[in-house]
C-alpha cells in the first residue's frame, strides 16, 4: 500500500493545531474575511490556501460557484470537509496541497484568499509566485496577516502579553515572519487595525503583483522589516 500524502515544504507549524483548535473553529468569514466578501461573485473560482479548519472557508464558499481549499495538515482536511458537509455546501472541495506547490493549472482561480499563512512560510516569494500563477489575469488576492510585536492583551493579567513575544520566537526559529503584516511598498486596496493583528487586501494587476513579488524577494526572504 502506497503512502499518496504529497510532500509538504513547510513542515513546521509554530501555533500547533490540537490546543486552538477551539478558538479556529469560531473564526468566520465575516469576522475575519469581510473585507474580502464583498468581491465575491456567482461563477467565480475562489481557492483558499492555510484553509485549517474550514470555518472561513465556508463563508467564503456561499457565493463562488467553486471553492477549493488547502491545507498541509490531513486532519484540518478532514475537520474542514465535515464543517462544509453540515453548511450543506456542494461546490467545496478540500485537500492537502503545498502552498509552494499547488495543484491547479495555470490562470485556473479568479480570486485566491489566505488568513495568517504568510507568517508561516519560509519562502513567502515561491508562495506569491504560486498565487499568482493561478491566478487569472486580473484576479484578486486577499491577505490578512499579523503583526506579532503589534498585539497586546488588556488588561494584561500575569503578563500574558508575554506570549505574542514567545510565539513571535517560535516562528522566527521555523523560518517564519512574525512581522509579515507590516510590509508595503505595494498598493492596497484597504488596510485597518483589527483586534489581533491587521487586515491587508489587495487586488494586482500583472504589474502590481510583479512589484510585490520583487519586495518579497528582496525584504521577506532576507527578514528585513
Amino acid at each position: 500500500m502506497t503512502d499518496d500524502t504529497p510532500e509538504i515544504s513547510t513542515p513546521n507549524y509554530s501555533i500547533g493545531y490540537e490546543d486552538l483548535a477551539k478558538v479556529y473553529i469560531r473564526r468566520s468569514a465575516d469576522k475575519e474575511a469581510a473585507y474580502f466578501l464583498g468581491h465575491l461573485r456567482p461563477g467565480m473560482r475562489v481557492l483558499g490556501i492555510g484553509c485549517g479548519l474550514g470555518s472561513i472557508s465556508v463563508g467564503l464558499a456561499v457565493a463562488p460557484d467553486e471553492f477549493q481549499g488547502i491545507d498541509m495538515e490531513q486532519s484540518q482536511i478532514d475537520v474542514a470537509t465535515s464543517v462544509a458537509q453540515e453548511a450543506g455546501l456542494s461546490n467545496v472541495l478540500f485537500q492537502v496541497a503545498d502552498a509552494l506547490d499547488l495543484p491547479f493549472p495555470d490562470d485556473y482561480f479568479d480570486a485566491v484568499h489566505c488568513n495568517a499563512t504568510f507568517v508561516h512560510i519560509p519562502d513567502t516569494s515561491a508562495a506569491l509566485a504560486e498565487m499568482y500563477r493561478v491566478l487569472k489575469p486580473g484576479g484578486i488576492l486577499g491577505a490578512r496577516e499579523p503583526v506579532f510585536h503589534s498585539c497586546f492583551i488588556e488588561p494584561d493579567i500575569g503578563n500574558l502579553s508575554r506570549l505574542y513575544g514567545i510565539c513571535s520566537a517560535v516562528i522566527v526559529s521555523n523560518g517564519g515572519h512574525p512581522k509579515i503584516g507590516k510590509i508595503g511598498g505595494f498598493r492596497v486596496r484597504r488596510c485597518r487595525a483589527h483586534r489581533n493583528g491587521r487586515t491587508l487586501f489587495a487586488t494586482f494587476g500583472s504589474r502590481s503583483l510583479n512589484r510585490f513579488l520583487d519586495i518579497s524577494r528582496g525584504n521577506l526572504r532576507h527578514h528585513e522589516f
